[in-house]
């Protein structure tokens, strides 16, 4: 979000700028969390209640190992536990090139990139909820 300050220049609002780097702290922290424990080995998380009581998995099934798989290097492991981790980081990164575009004035190019990561969000989140539970 951009504000006027006293002098009329436009300039970044600080909660904005505030909230974009605790994101990435928070961030950080959570990879350097996961990349050193070993989920396949024990977890710190309980069971999941959905796949638990109706034997089907959520859409954060297999998350933590995914990420896990992601983080030392392992793609198709990463995938094979839960493309929506794998799905997130594309979506982000393509959203992050669109906001690079829209700033350079490519407005064209930035919406279709916004609707690249929309598409590959959703698409992920659909696969995780209901289509891996049905071709299992």
């Amino acid at each position: 979000m951009r504000v006027r300050d006293v002098g009329g220049r436009v300039r970044r609002h600080p909660l904005g700028v505030s909230l974009g780097a605790g994101a990435v702290v928070l961030h950080a922290g959570a990879v350097a969390f996961f990349s050193a424990r070993n989920p396949y080995a024990e977890t710190i998380f309980p069971p999941c209640p959905l796949l638990h009581l109706t034997g089907w998995q959520c859409p954060g099934c297999g998350g933590t190992r995914s990420l896990y798989s992601l983080l030392h290097g392992d793609l198709l492991g990463s995938l094979a536990m839960n493309p929506l981790v794998v799905a997130g980081y594309l979506a982000v990164a393509v959203s992050l090139v669109g906001v690079v575009a829209g700033r350079r004035g490519k407005a064209g190019v930035a919406t279709t990139l916004y609707w690249i990561a929309a598409a590959i969000a959703i698409g992920a989140t659909v696969y995780s909820g209901v289509l891996r539970n049905l071709i299992v």
